[in-house]
């Protein structure tokens, strides 16, 4: 009987043995659980309520999209920063809504097209992230296909290329993060999760990115002058061209002072491109902001033109002469607020 149980014994050993060869050289090694960082905020949350110039303050009374039941306070804008930062936004946790919308690119990509979760492309370049409230009609996407902000949040999301998730996985994957309840809690009054409340969230925190410190918001407040060429530049960008007739092309005719952009513009902006016709296949696409458009290269939705100099000197709907380019290219280098880049409120929480 003794030498039968050490048989056996040695048998399981053995067994044992081989296995675990077998399972170094052949099984995968096993998966570390992954550290979350968690996100670092101030003990009080900050002012995302900003008092802006009466001439700002003016144009948003006319032209505020923000919706009744979605107000920004300083919780819920806190609360859209930390989504807003989140990889585990994405199917894979690699990739955030600020991975295409980069703070130092006034929330654009300077990619042609941007990266998604699995390294696939987008298709369209990414818009800049700033003043979207002053867009009144609230649509959203270079083809206005999002009639809200709200509902432009979860599209991305969605999106097989861009992070790939579903609302029942985005759900799951906020809920099981521990940071986030007592965030909903402060925001909504509720731990409740819902991707409703996401989109809210996030949409609170993008409506308060405005810029407001720039020299064209000095100059407008008596605080600073422009340079001759700045001040040509801007009658040249408010003024229609001589003996036009109504309803040509200018630049202020669609990217209308002193947020620049305009959900009404005079002329529909076309911009012929074989593969994609943009709003309702009407080749037309939506115009953004121009507001720190000297950071936001490559333009339009294709990225077609690489600089502000082959914008002004090349686009064939604007045939500017050169030496008016060279006065356009100054005045629209006065509306660039680097501090949106730089302001704690719009950073990474997660760095």
């Amino acid at each position: 009987m003794h030498l039968k149980k050490t048989f056996v014994v040695a048998i399981l050993f053995s067994v044992v043995v081989v296995f675990l060869q077998c399972s170094k050289n052949h099984l995968p090694l096993p998966v570390v659980p992954e550290i979350t960082v968690l996100p670092q905020l101030p003990a009080a949350p900050f002012n995302y309520i900003d008092a802006y110039p009466k001439f700002i303050q003016d144009s948003l009374a006319v032209n505020d999209n923000t919706p009744a039941d979605n107000g920004i306070t300083n919780d819920g804008a806190t609360l859209g920063r930390v989504l807003f930062y989140d990889k585990h936004l994405s199917k894979n946790n690699t990739t955030s809504c600020a991975s295409c919308h980069k703070a130092e690119t006034a929330f654009s990509d300077n990619a042609i097209f941007s990266k998604g979760f699995m390294g696939g492309l987008t298709t369209r370049n990414s818009m800049a992230l700033l003043n979207l409230r002053f867009y009144k009609s609230g649509k959203m996407f270079w083809d206005e296909r999002a009639p809200t902000l709200e509902k432009l949040i979860l599209q991305p999301i969605q999106n097989s290329v861009e992070l790939g998730l579903t609302l029942g996985e985005l759900e799951t994957k906020v809920k099981g993060l521990s940071y986030y309840p007592d965030l909903f809690q402060k925001a909504f009054g509720s731990t409740q999760i819902d991707s409703v409340k996401i989109a809210k969230a996030v949409s609170q925190f993008l409506r308060s990115i405005v810029t407001f410190k720039s020299k064209y918001d000095m100059v407008k407040q008596g605080l600073a002058t422009f340079t001759p060429d700045e001040a040509a530049g801007e009658q040249l960008f408010l003024t229609p061209p001589a003996g036009a007739p109504a309803g040509a092309f200018f630049c202020a005719g669609c990217h209308t002072p002193p947020m620049f952009l305009t959900s009404s513009p005079i002329a529909p902006f076309t911009h012929i491109d074989a593969n994609d016709h943009g709003i309702n296949n009407e080749n037309r696409f939506k115009a953004g902001s121009l507001r720190n458009i000297a950071l936001t290269a490559p333009y339009f939705h294709n990225g077609d033109m690489p600089t502000l100099n082959s914008l002004l000197n090349s686009f064939p709907v604007h045939n500017v002469p050169a030496p008016d380019a060279a006065k356009l290219l100054a005045f629209l280098q006065t509306l660039t607020d680097n501090s949106v880049t730089t302001d704690p409120r719009f950073s990474d929480p997660f760095k």
